[in-house]
């Protein structure tokens, strides 16, 4: 079944009340899912915000005789650490295989194997770390909540669950925490109104967490519930005023809501913080650009494009822009529309701008080929359809145009343009691989 990606907390740390260590978990939406992780900096040992070091730094000192047992442990984990850092896979199972068969390991050392695991994308290795950390501690709600995690990378939706039921949740923070999870889970699998009951318990209970607010904002996204959406990333906004992703989720979905001016003010605000913030170019110079201000998305557009990471996006929203202005640039939106198609899979949107394109100029057989490149890459493009069937009926292909006009007759009118849908599906997958503490 597809999932949806996001982002989960994971904990480090012997003890429970050990600082949280935000991670990205990104799972595909093939058959066989992929995930990856990374940890998050910042912030100091008192947050529930900090680094996987200031957690350690947060431990209780070792006694002098467990002292040798950890300086023992330290360097099996630096070992570990580099053979994973060089590829050597094989290498790494075979020191966690010698790892565990060692008797009375501590929770922090097992949980830091673990991690190391998990941030190559190694979960089946990650959850046989937790799992031991668990069978030695049992008492830890750390090891449960990164072994659900671990299940989750592999879409192992009802072990994940069995897991967050079975840890040991005694504090407020915890309890929070596992209903965040559940709802993680539950969204992947469909049940939309168990997903929002658990997310939504989880931001009502802690709404200055920033991954709690990112995860049941894009929910609402995903659901189409803009307005919703809106107002859990204004409230959180306004709990973490320096997150620019929050602020981008804010803005994204007053967009989406059809506050086109109140989404603007949110980014100028953003772009203020950040001149330099990609996701933030691209939204405000699709939605100066849907309010028919051409030439100052133009502008936005440009500057953007001058960063050495500009996003694909923009290169192919500047094209579709001169285009609309009816610009003679057209060197320029060939380059521009050749590095998209290069970097976006499947753009449909590219070939069906190019084919404006070469129209304004008069070369109706690659306009043409264009549109059939475009449909090719999405047979439901109901516009390149429709203009495919008048370039057909324009150089005498009647058979053809009457084939192209049955299929723009057939496909239903969506509220949503492609373009909408292309940023939409775009900043979706930008605000669910980040990491909110930014």
């Amino acid at each position: 079944m597809p999932c949806r990606a996001g982002r989960v907390l994971i904990w480090t740390g012997p003890r429970r009340d050990a600082a949280l260590l935000v991670v990205t978990l990104l799972v595909g939406t093939t058959a066989v899912g992929h995930a990856s992780i990374r940890t998050g900096e910042g912030g100091d040992s008192h947050s529930p915000l900090c680094s996987p070091r200031a957690a350690i730094l947060q431990t209780l000192l070792p006694t002098q005789s467990e002292q040798v047992t950890e300086s023992s442990s330290d360097a099996v984990v630096e070992s570990l650490a580099r053979a994973l850092s060089d590829g050597k896979t094989e290498k790494a199972h075979d020191l966690l295989v010698q790892i565990l068969k060692r008797p009375h390991l501590t929770s922090d050392f097992l949980l830091r194997v673990g991690i190391q695991f998990a941030q190559r994308e190694l979960y089946g290795e990650a959850g046989e770390a937790f799992q031991r950390c668990i069978q030695e501690h049992p008492e830890i709600f750390e090891a449960y909540y990164n072994l659900a995690l671990a299940d989750i990378a592999g879409q192992k939706w009802d072990e994940a669950l069995a897991i967050v039921e079975r840890a040991p949740q005694e504090s407020r923070a915890e309890v929070l925490a596992c209903s965040y999870l559940r709802g993680k889970v539950e969204d992947s699998q469909g049940k939309t109104r168990e997903a929002e009951r658990d997310l939504s318990d989880a931001f009502a209970g802690a709404p200055q967490n920033p991954t709690y607010a990112m995860d049941l904002g894009l929910f609402y996204i995903h659901e189409r519930a803009y307005l919703q959406a809106a107002t859990v990333f204004e409230r959180a906004a306004g709990l973490n005023s320096r997150s620019s992703f929050l602020l981008l989720g804010l803005s994204l979905s007053r967009f989406l809501a059809g506050q086109h001016e109140q989404s603007i003010a949110t980014l100028k605000k953003l772009l203020s913080m950040q001149p330099d913030f990609a996701p933030a170019q691209v939204l405000m110079t699709f939605v100066l650009s849907a309010q028919g201000k051409l030439e100052d998305a133009e502008k936005v557009a440009r500057q953007g494009l001058n960063s050495t990471r500009a996003s694909p996006y923009l290169y192919y929203l500047d094209a579709s822009i001169l285009v609309k202005l009816q610009s003679r640039q057209y060197k320029r939106i060939f380059e521009e529309l050749s590095i998209a198609q290069s970097k976006i899979s499947s753009c449909s949107l590219c070939y069906f701008t190019g084919s404006k394109a070469h129209q304004a100029q008069g070369n109706f057989e690659a306009a043409i080929a264009d549109l059939e490149i475009a449909t090719r890459l999405d047979p439901t493009f109901p516009e390149a359809w429709y203009r495919l069937a008048s370039l057909y009926r324009r150089v005498g292909r009647s058979a053809d145009a009457s084939r192209a006009q049955d299929q723009f007759q057939e496909l239903k009118a969506n509220k949503e343009g492609r373009e909408i849908q292309m940023l939409r599906e775009n900043f979706l997958q930008t605000l669910d691989a980040v990491q909110p503490a930014q």
